[in-house]
């Protein structure tokens, strides 16, 4: 005799439908941080390499390239894979004030036979 009982009409969540790992979610971020950063050294070199009207730049690109390395590197990933949908429970009945018993009404198989 099974003791599996077969539930219909609930939702399966599927595990491939999962979001990624905390783990791989930071590990992405620290990448795109170190790349960005990167760029910012690479700016700092060039701006004391380059002549006048480039310095500039690199030195503004040198600046603001910490703000924009945080909000990119924080951005979520989310676009290209969707949430899963929320589990809810399903709705339990509740007991009133006095709890009572119900006995199912069995049908007396010879009513059948004597119509």
């Amino acid at each position: 005799m099974s003791r599996h009982r077969e539930r219909t009409g609930e939702t399966v969540i599927s595990v491939t439908s999962a979001q990624p790992g905390r783990s791989e979610d930071l590990d992405s971020r620290i990448v795109r941080y170190a790349w960005m950063m990167s760029i910012r050294i690479g700016c700092f070199i060039a701006a004391v390499l380059t002549p006048s009207p480039w310095r500039w730049l690199f030195v503004v690109g040198a600046i603001a390239l910490p703000y924009f390395a945080v909000v990119l590197a924080n951005a979520h990933q989310s676009s290209t894979q969707p949430a899963a949908d929320p589990y809810v429970a399903p709705v339990r009945p509740s007991i009133g004030e006095r709890p009572t018993v119900v006995v199912p009404q069995e049908e007396d198989p010879r009513a059948d036979t004597e119509k």
